[in-house]
């Protein structure tokens, strides 16, 4: 093929594409291209959960009888209610502020700073309604 013929070729191509896209309407308000990250959140909104990952400290209110698993790293302060921890089978919650590992089913301590170290299922379920500050990722069920 000639130089002038497979410009011809691209042009046509490239210009069939575009009216096919344009005809469809891709990329409008009535089919928005979307990122992953923003799928991943409207997919764990419709299943019930709630996920944040955050550098500052957030208030969260867990209800009597849910979970709250926290991510790799994330900190938690429970400030009012009760909770009981949930571990794995690498360990527990790492309390910092009294310099203790909390195992599976200890009360958690109010006021104190706990650690999630992995993302595990590692967690603290609330016997009682509770008030938490969260610093980093956490989903409740």
């Amino acid at each position: 093929m000639n130089k002038k013929l497979k410009m011809i070729l691209t042009f046509v191509l490239l210009t069939g594409t575009t009216l096919y896209a344009a005809d469809n309407m891709l990329g409008t308000k009535v089919d928005p291209v979307v990122t992953k990250s923003y799928v991943d959140m409207k997919i764990r909104e419709q299943l019930g959960k709630v996920e944040t990952q955050k550098s500052t400290f957030e208030i969260v209110d867990v209800g009597a009888g849910k979970t709250i698993y926290g991510k790799q790293g994330s900190e938690m302060i429970i400030r009012s209610g009760e909770g009981r921890i949930i571990a794995s089978l690498a360990g527990g919650v790492q309390d910092v502020t009294d310099g203790v590992d909390l195992a599976a089913d200890v009360i958690a301590p109010k006021n104190n700073l706990l650690i999630i170290p992995r993302e595990d299922g590692r967690g603290i379920f609330a016997n009682k309604a509770m008030t938490i500050m969260v610093r980093g990722g956490y989903t409740i069920l």
